[in-house]
C-alpha cells in the first residue's frame, strides 16, 4: 500500500516555490537591465516579458503595472546591497556600514538617479519609491539606535526614525551634483558632521 502523501501546511501553501522565486528573480533582473539600458519612460511591460521570457499574465498576477515592477526591482537591489542591518560593534561603525549600503544602492542598477524623470512624472512610482525609502530608512535607524542603546551608548531615540532619511537625501544630492559616489572621506564627514551630532543631541 503506498504511503499517504504528506499534508501541506498553511505555511507551505504561502511559501513561494523555488521555481516561482527563480521566475520572479528573472523578471526583476529584466526590469533592472531594461531601465538601465533605455530609461524608465521607454520600458514597457511587453519588453520586460520578452526579456524575461515570461508571460504578461504571470507578471500581472504579481505586479499591477510597470511602476510596481520597477519599484520592486529597486527594493530587491537595496536588499541585496545590505540584506540585514549589520552589527559593527559601535554606533559610528554601524552608521558607516549603513551609509556605504545607501551609496551602493544609489549608484547601482536600477538607481534612483536613473529614475528621476519617471519619479517626477509617474505618481504611482513616486509614491512607491517614497514609501520604500521612508520605511527602510526608519527601520535601519531604529535598529541601529536600539542596538546602540543596548550597548550603553547615549543615543537620542527620538531621531532614530529620521536620521537615515537625512543620510539618503544628502548622499543622493551629492551623487546627483557631482556625478560620482562620495568617497570614504566624504561619507565619514557626513557621519561625523551630521548624523552623529543628531543622534547624540540631548532631548529637551
Amino acid at each position: 500500500m503506498p504511503a499517504p502523501a504528506a499534508r501541506r501546511t498553511t505555511a507551505d501553501l504561502g511559501r513561494p516555490s523555488r521555481r516561482g522565486e527563480a521566475r520572479r528573480g528573472a523578471i526583476l533582473d529584466a526590469v533592472a537591465e531594461l531601465v538601465t539600458e533605455v530609461g524608465y519612460e521607454r520600458v514597457t511591460v511587453d519588453a520586460i516579458a520578452a526579456r524575461a521570457r515570461a508571460s504578461k499574465t504571470t507578471m500581472y498576477r504579481h505586479w499591477p503595472g510597470k511602476a510596481e515592477l520597477v519599484a520592486d526591482a529597486l527594493r530587491r537591489r537595496a536588499e541585496s546591497n545590505d540584506p540585514e542591518v549589520t552589527d559593527m560593534g559601535t554606533l559610528r561603525d554601524d552608521l558607516t556600514a549603513a551609509v556605504a549600503g545607501i551609496v551602493r544602492t544609489l549608484t547601482g542598477a536600477p538607481s534612483l538617479l536613473g529614475l528621476l524623470e519617471g519619479i517626477r512624472d509617474d505618481a504611482t512610482l513616486r509614491s512607491l519609491v517614497r514609501s520604500q525609502i521612508d520605511e527602510n530608512a526608519a527601520d535601519v535607524g531604529r535598529a541601529i539606535c536600539t542596538r546602540a542603546t543596548a550597548r550603553g551608548e547615549s543615543v537620542n531615540l527620538a531621531s532614530a526614525d529620521r536620521v537615515m532619511s537625512l543620510a539618503v537625501a544628502a548622499l543622493f544630492m551629492d551623487i546627483l551634483l557631482t556625478g560620482a559616489a562620495p568617497d570614504p572621506a566624504a561619507q565619514s564627514a557626513l557621519i561625523d558632521d551630521a548624523l552623529m551630532p543628531i543622534l547624540r543631541a540631548v532631548e529637551q
